[in-house]
């Protein structure tokens, strides 16, 4: 290995850690959180969220809520949807009748900010878009992705622990 390249371990967040999904108003019905809070919009990739360990983590979801109003509950207060990095990649997805090795993984993105990260759905070590058609199976029957897709959204509103918090600078 390259020195500038790092490992798979090198990049995953560990199993301890609990990242948080910002949530807006829109993925409440009656008050009640729905699943569409883990959706992937079309072309993603993955399902932004934000690491509670990171020292920027309430900088940056301040920042994040103060420039999306949905997000916002109030003038002081935002939700979110607690997930343990170990419960996620614990998720085990079956279609139907077809077994299907499916990755569940959490990797940092600090692309947007310091505690920005991702939730990825993985089939044959390739990130499951909205949309795409995966073979899958003896017979290489075809899956949709947004079966699969679909099936992690329920799992993680499962696992999530939807908290009110304050904005904090």
């Amino acid at each position: 290995m390259k020195p500038q390249e790092k490992s798979a371990i090198d990049i995953q967040v560990s199993s301890e850690e609990n990242v948080a999904r910002i949530l807006s108003k829109e993925w409440f019905v009656r008050g009640k959180l729905t699943s569409a809070a883990f959706a992937l919009e079309q072309g993603e990739s993955y399902l932004s969220v934000n690491r509670t360990a990171i020292d920027t983590f309430d900088s940056d979801v301040a920042s994040f809520v103060k420039n999306h109003n949905s997000y916002a509950f109030d003038d002081s207060t935002y939700k979110r949807a607690l997930l343990n990095v170990g419960d996620v990649r614990g998720i085990d997805v079956k279609v139907d009748q077809v077994e299907m090795k499916i990755d569940v993984e959490v990797e940092p993105r600090d692309t947007h900010t310091k505690s920005h990260a991702g939730i990825f759905t993985r089939f044959q070590n390739k990130n499951i878009k909205k949309g795409q058609l995966l073979k899958a199976g003896p017979t290489s029957e075809e899956v949709s992705g947004d079966t699969i897709l679909l099936e992690v959204r329920k799992e993680l509103q499962s696992l999530s622990s939807v908290e009110e918090c304050k904005i904090v600078e």
